[in-house]
């Protein structure tokens, strides 16, 4: 597709006050870059990246209107008045790229996540959050009206500090849609009971809003067009909630999403992971366009410029979210705009260093992007003269394509060598794996399109050698050698039937009726194993050394992972490791009570019991080159993100 292809996407929209340059939104998303509820220098950093490249509306992530909605430490105080000059500094510093910014305002309600003091959550009534395991105290007419009256406070501050509007989070079973739902809403009084009565609180909201701010303003809502999961919202209720709204209040733009944050089901859906569906919510964004006659908002696994101009030219939305896309390639919009979709990098999926780093109280990153959320001092770095050197960089797979796409963009001459006939080391075997097919297949393809791009000399199988290398004369030798797998010193280990999890997918060795699935790191090659051997029809048993099936993996990929297991019935027995095999059954301990157990019904085993780093050649090269690294599993077996970043820092310090 070339730019002239691109008739809607990069076209002007007036939403409310607001007149956007392009329909691409970064939709409000934690960065953690926050301290003592105020935006700091990093944020705006972050954003500024976004906007420089191209984006036509950025909402600021979640602001809380009141301090009882404070739903993490690093949450910003929207209804604080030292907000004022955090927002100038961050609408003036986006405005001189064209990007227009709104404030998300924003209630948890009875979501309350963590913080250095854990508040009372606040609710309708005392209906618990199932996923942070909270029960709310039901709020008096008091607490209403502070929060209500906070709502609008805090739309007034962000006028004043410069932005072009907000946005009133009703999304994800927070606050207002706690009110708003009959599952969740069990008052008795003039906020309960009929449905005009519980969507009095959303009116009450965008009345004083509205009357805070004047017409010369922008106000929106954002909302789950179906929370997917039990006893939650439906695409029926969600129209009838739309229809009413309109009717009742101004409302400039509706922002649709999906999910529910207090169900493990429901909250896959405030960021889905791949393997989900592409722009799955589109056909949603259309009913509610319909129902609303406003201009439509909507997200979810949108990271394609070209499904983003299908969604708007066939009138789905008015504005696409792609926050991922954005997060990973800040530069996607100028890239599709020039016709230069060669030049983007997809987001993959993960979510391990974005959301991931969210839930760990981590600034945002991103496993293909290092230099996300570190723009304020990465890209200064990136951007000093270097001398011209000679980088070797051995072992083609994340972390040795970083380091040698990094190396080549600085400006030093580079060649990458791997034993194997083909780039991407463990990507390989995830490419195979059910539910990373997509997440290794982008992946793959990106470095792939930047190798093209590069001057990197590339020589695939080829194996390094010390006199090779010597002869070759470089500069700095950085090695990306990977790991392989571990093998535990136990009885048995050389039993026939026992094939490791880096072999499964690719292996024509025979694969039993019965399998037990051994899993020490609880991340994904146990759990594809298991997934892959039970679609063929295997009857499979996956252990884990963990205290729960998936335990490092993110939690909404878990999700996935473990509703796909029980769709297929694999049984799931975690707190065991293996303790030694013996002909026909097989000794597994408990991890707190040291209590063995046989297991007997079994015809082969799958082993994922972690990975040793491969240092061999690190220890052979040392004394070749005035500078040797090594980086990535091959420094110490981790994930993509730590190969990632080492890669890059490792030449950013050459």
């Amino acid at each position: 597709m070339d730019m002239a292809q691109f008739k809607n996407l990069f076209t002007q929209l007036t939403i409310g006050s607001t007149e956007l340059k392009n329909r691409i939104l970064s939709t409000a998303h934690q960065t953690n870059h926050v301290t003592d509820g105020i935006p700091t220098s990093d944020m705006v950093a972050y954003h500024e990246a976004r906007a420089k490249g191209g984006v036509g509306l950025i909402i600021l992530e979640a602001a809380s209107v009141h301090p009882s909605g404070m739903l993490t430490s690093k949450t910003i105080a929207g209804y604080d008045q030292r907000i004022v000059d955090a927002y100038k500094e961050l609408s003036e510093t986006l405005h001189k790229y064209g990007t227009k910014v709104f404030s998300q305002l924003f209630h948890g309600g009875r979501e309350v996540v963590s913080s250095d003091y854990r508040n009372a959550a606040w609710a309708p009534s005392a209906v618990p959050s199932l996923r942070f395991g909270v029960m709310p105290k039901p709020m008096s007419l008091e607490d209403i009206e502070g929060v209500s009256e906070g709502f609008a406070h805090s739309a007034q501050l962000a006028k004043e500090g410069g932005l072009d509007g907000v946005e009133i989070c009703c999304s994800h079973g927070y606050l207002p849609a706690q009110f708003w739902s009959q599952h969740t809403n069990k008052r008795t009084d003039h906020y309960g009971g009929s449905f005009e009565n519980r969507m009095r609180f959303i009116v009450e909201i965008l009345e004083k809003v509205w009357d805070r701010v004047g017409e010369d303003f922008t106000v929106g809502i954002r909302m789950s067009s179906d929370e997917l999961t039990m006893d939650g919202t439906t695409m029926k209720d969600s129209v009838q909630i739309v229809e009413y709204l309109a009717e009742k209040v101004r409302l400039d733009f509706i922002n649709v999403t999906a999910g529910d944050s207090s169900t493990f089901e429901g909250s896959t859906h405030i960021v889905p992971p791949s393997p989900i569906k592409h722009a799955y919510l589109s056909p949603h964004g259309f009913k509610i366009r319909m129902a609303g006659a406003v201009p439509v908002f909507v997200g979810n696994r949108i990271v394609d410029p070209v499904e983003a101009e299908q969604i708007v030219s066939t009138g789905k939305a008015d504005v696409v979210g792609m926050t991922r896309a954005l997060i990973v390639d800040p530069d996607m919009p100028n890239k599709a705009k020039d016709g230069n979709l060669q030049a983007i990098d997809a987001c993959i999926g993960c979510l391990q260093a974005c959301i991931g780093h969210y839930h760990k109280g981590l600034p945002i990153g991103c496993v293909q992007n290092p230099t996300t959320g570190k723009e304020a001092w990465i890209l200064p770095e990136l951007k000093k003269t270097r001398n011209k050197q000679n980088v070797l960089v051995i072992g083609a797979g994340p972390g040795g394509l970083q380091a040698a796409i990094t190396a080549d963009s600085l400006g030093h001459s580079v060649t990458l060598i791997d034993k194997s006939k083909s780039i991407g080391g463990l990507l390989r075997t995830m490419r195979k794996a059910p539910m990373r097919h997509e997440l290794a297949e982008s992946m793959l393809d990106n470095y792939s399109r930047k190798l093209m791009r590069s001057n990197i000399k590339v020589q695939l199988g080829k194996t390094a050698t010390a006199q090779e290398i010597s002869e070759a004369n470089p500069d700095a030798i950085i090695c990306a050698t990977g790991s392989r797998p571990y093998t535990p010193a136990i009885e048995g280990i050389d039993d026939p039937r026992i094939i490791m999890s880096d072999d499964l997918f690719s292996s024509t060795k025979k694969v039993g009726d019965n399998v037990l699935v051994f899993d020490f790191g609880g991340d994904w090659p146990g759990m594809e194993a298991a997934i892959y051997l039970a679609e063929k029809g295997h009857q499979v048993t996956l252990i884990s050394s963990r205290l729960h099936i998936g335990e490092t993996v993110h939690q909404y990929l878990r999700n996935e992972y473990l509703k796909k297991l029980y769709n297929l019935n694999v049984t799931l027995l975690p707190h065991y490791d293996i303790g030694a095999i013996k002909e026909n059954h097989v000794i597994i301990r408990n991890l707190f009570t040291q209590q063995k157990q046989e297991l007997t019904n079994w015809d082969s085993i799958v082993l994922s019991l972690g990975r040793i780093p491969n240092t061999e050649l690190f220890e052979e090269m040392k004394g070749h080159a005035p500078i040797v690294k090594q980086i990535g599993d091959c420094l110490g077996p981790r994930t993509i993100e730590e190969a990632t970043h080492e890669g890059m820092m490792s030449v950013i310090s050459l």
